[in-house]
């Protein structure tokens, strides 16, 4: 029996059953492509679904930093126990908030005063290392104090270590918070913190810039039976005086060491002191006599917030400021 085709044309039987039997082939072979094809491109797909939905592990993020010493550290993970081997580091880590991180410090870290809560290592430049093991940190961070051999003994324990410090100056200070930030995978905070202590800066220079005075001031650093001990004009303090609307009658000299002769020469307007250390300024010979110690004006400062290379300067500025606006 013959079939019409498509064009109204008759063809054989066997024609048309062979054309079945191709249709038939065909449609096998595209069920099998389809098939193979899906083996393939499901797993592709439900893998870029896993790794674009899935949230990053923080822990397995690799570091690599370059500390104050120019040395690179490598770091598998990022690093969940940290040991301070500097109080200004330690103020950093809170300021940050990455407090949770730190397991061990110095006897000198503290503040704030939750950190006595932190396992201490001893001192700054001589910590344990017995300790320091003990503890099993991912990290050491010290600063400026740390002794050399300290850090050839960590290494020896294959425990990496960095070293964070800036210029001696306010601009050093911000390295120190800008190295942290780095360090701890806490950028996002250090760039808060900095420019909250950039908006007070600015207040603070604009209140100088509108001071009808520019009172003489001098820090006492040390006095006494030890020596006379201030800041001389080419050391940081100085420049912070300077900042915070004062003049210091140092200026001229270099280095830390004064005289008493000196100081009874130039008679400063106001005198600043460490804490605690008023009373006995007060009492010794010579100091006693001074004009601003006659006249009520020598006041007390934490240096800690003075001399730490920390977040915590820019409130000494703050507070230094406030004392030279009291000079009439």
């Amino acid at each position: 029996m013959n079939k019409s085709n498509a064009s109204g044309c008759r063809r054989p039987d066997d024609v048309t059953r062979r054309l079945h039997m191709g249709r038939k082939i065909n449609s096998i072979v595209s069920i099998l492509f389809i098939f193979l094809l899906s083996l393939f491109t499901v797993p592709l797909f439900a893998s870029g679904s896993q790794e674009q939905g899935a949230p990053a592990d923080e822990s397995a993020r690799t570091f690599s930093f370059t500390d104050s010493r120019g040395i690179t550290i490598e770091l598998e993970s990022r690093p969940l126990r940290i040991i301070s081997l500097g109080p200004n580091i330690t103020e950093t880590i809170y300021a940050l908030g990455r407090e949770q991180l730190l397991v061990g410090r110095t006897d000198f870290c503290d503040y704030p005063a939750e950190v006595s809560m932190i396992s201490s290592v001893g001192g700054l430049q001589d910590p344990s290392l017995e300790t320091i093991v003990s503890l099993n940190p991912d990290l050491v961070i010290g600063s400026t104090h740390v002794d050399p051999e300290v850090l050839k003994k960590l290494e020896s324990y294959s425990i990496p270590s960095a070293l964070i410090y800036g210029e001696e100056s306010f601009e050093g200070m911000e390295e120190v918070i800008s190295g942290c930030a780095q360090l701890l995978d806490a950028e996002t905070e250090g760039k808060a913190l900095l420019d909250d202590i950039h908006n007070r800066r600015a207040a603070l220079e604009a209140s100088v810039a509108a001071m009808d005075k520019n009172p003489s001031c001098y820090y006492a650093l040390g006095f006494g039976d030890g020596g006379d001990w201030t800041s001389g004009g080419n050391t940081f303090i100085s420049e912070l005086l300077s900042m915070s609307g004062g003049s210091n009658i140092a200026e001229d000299q270099e280095g830390w060491s004064y005289s008493k002769e000196l100081l009874v020469a130039k008679q400063p307007q106001l005198i600043l002191v460490n804490r605690g250390m008023k009373d006995e300024f007060l009492t010794l010979p010579v100091y006693k006599d001074l004009a601003a110690a006659q006249n009520g004006r020598v006041f007390e400062i934490d240096e800690n917030i003075l001399v730490r290379q920390g977040p915590r300067q820019i409130d000494a500025l703050e507070q230094i400021h406030r004392i030279m606006d009291l000079i009439p």
